[in-house]
């Protein structure tokens, strides 16, 4: 069990309470050394000028000239106070000295202690001494009606209590503007661990101006993100599903009538074989997509684009002309970046193949390469029918496609996505646009190597 003040926001104003006291404190100490300080220097100046004015009084008319020298308001200022002792530390006027000073007058009166009459050692004085007629000795002691810097007891009390109470509001209120946005981002964080992937820190918290704002709306993006990523795994479970549906189906029927005939034809073999490379087609491009969305480690190293575009398009030229459609390539020399050759040589054969597979007869596909300041950028041309143009931002998500005909069935639907992620992971990107007067450019970007 987790004691109260291991929460965050108790532990913090218990934290900046302490600060505030500590800070109170070292504010009330050097208000008190520069009060001690004015005190003195208040006593020793009055002490000059009141002090010999007492003592003359005190040489030409004893103690009782004395005393009535301290009754006349004339006498003494209005802002000070004088207290002068007898040998029994009494006042001569029978006032009472305030508490504060009982322990300051007691050592400033009177005569040495018997054991240091004769000697010619006097202490220190902490207060002058006025010598009567009669050689009887007086402490004189001035001091100021306002002594107090708090004023009363009461008053000093009243202050410390409020200044606890503002400390102490001032301590939850900041601990709570922290505590409180952690507190939410804790619960949206528990949401989403239990599978809720609506969870989300409420919007009054991501709109702050500081560091708790920040984190919140990167936990948004962050839940976002895997909310689309967890919708996508479930689509893409659900249509490859679909997909090796069909195929099972046909090896099932084929298989079937393969029974039925107590042996295997022909085209019975030739379809079953069809299928199953359709199958282990569909299984090899899921793998592939897989480790790509993991985003697994790529080898990375100085790749030749054009020289790359270059093999790529005399390899395709053979399914090219089967088409029959033509392949041409245009590319600036010296094309380079830092990335994975089989990997891009991959996006760019999946794009490539599409654009063929689509292309009509006697049409030509390009493929048109050059730099764009610190970006590669490739295009992909053909002359094919195009896409809806509902669908062009959707034809490189998994299973997406716009086939040429209903009973088209041609590719996995995984070739785009698969060139999209490729891309996507060597830090570039791709994008699908319909071509004026009929067809498809599919134009990729991707960094460029830095020039030496």
């Amino acid at each position: 069990m987790k004691l109260p003040y291991q929460r965050l926001y108790l532990r913090m104003a218990f934290y900046i309470g302490a600060a505030l006291l500590a800070f109170i404190g070292l504010a009330v100490a050097s208000v008190a050394a520069v009060a001690s300080y004015q005190l003195e220097s208040y006593i020793a100046t009055r002490q000059s000028s009141l002090g010999q004015t007492a003592a003359d009084v005190l040489a030409s008319g004893g103690r009782a000239a004395l005393e009535k020298w301290l009754r006349t308001d004339a006498a003494v200022p209005s802002d000070v106070t004088i207290f002068i002792l007898d040998e029994n530390g009494d006042d001569i006027l029978g006032r009472r000295v305030p508490p504060s000073y009982v322990n300051f007058v007691r050592h400033s009166v009177i005569n040495a202690p018997p054991e240091l009459a004769n000697s010619n050692y006097r202490p220190v004085r902490l207060a002058p001494q006025l010598i009567g007629p009669d050689n009887s000795a007086y402490a004189f002691l001035p001091l100021p009606n306002r002594i107090s810097v708090w004023g009363s007891p009461a008053t000093a009390a009243g202050l410390l209590i409020a200044a606890l109470l503002v400390i102490a509001t001032v301590a939850w209120l900041i601990a709570r503007t922290v505590g409180r946005p952690i507190g939410e981002l804790q619960l949206a964080v528990r949401e989403l661990a239990l599978g809720h992937t609506e969870a989300r820190v409420p919007s009054a918290i991501t709109r702050r101006r500081d560091e708790l704002g920040a984190l919140a709306a990167d936990f948004n993006s962050m839940a976002d993100k895997l909310a689309a990523l967890l919708a996508s795994r479930q689509q893409l479970m659900g249509e490859l599903s679909h997909e090796l549906r069909s195929p099972l189906a046909r090896l099932q029927a084929a298989l079937a009538l393969a029974e039925h005939r107590q042996s295997i034809g022909t085209a019975e073999r030739e379809r079953i074989e069809q299928e199953v490379r359709r199958m282990n087609l569909v299984i090899g491009d899921l793998l592939r997509f897989s480790r790509l969305d993991a985003a697994a480690a790529i080898v990375r190293r100085l790749v030749r684009l054009d020289s790359l575009l270059a093999e790529l398009v005399r390899d395709e030229e053979i399914e090219a002309s089967a088409h029959p459609c033509k392949l041409e390539l245009r590319a600036t020399p010296g094309l380079e970046m830092i990335g994975d050759p089989g990997l891009l040589r991959s996006g760019f054969e999946n794009i490539v193949r599409n654009a063929i597979r689509h292309a009509p007869p006697d049409s030509v596909v390009e493929v048109v390469a050059k730099r764009d300041g610190k970006r590669l950028r490739v295009a992909i041309l053909d002359r094919g029918p195009g896409v809806p143009s509902d669908l062009l931002t959707r034809i490189f998500d998994p299973y997406v496609r716009a086939p040429k005909s209903p009973d088209d069935t041609s590719g996995t639907g995984l070739g785009l996505a698969i060139a999209r992620r490729v891309f996507e992971v060597h830090g570039g990107s791709v994008v699908a646009t319909l071509r004026p007067g009929g067809g498809l450019t599919v134009s990729v970007e991707l960094p460029a190597a830095e020039l030496s």
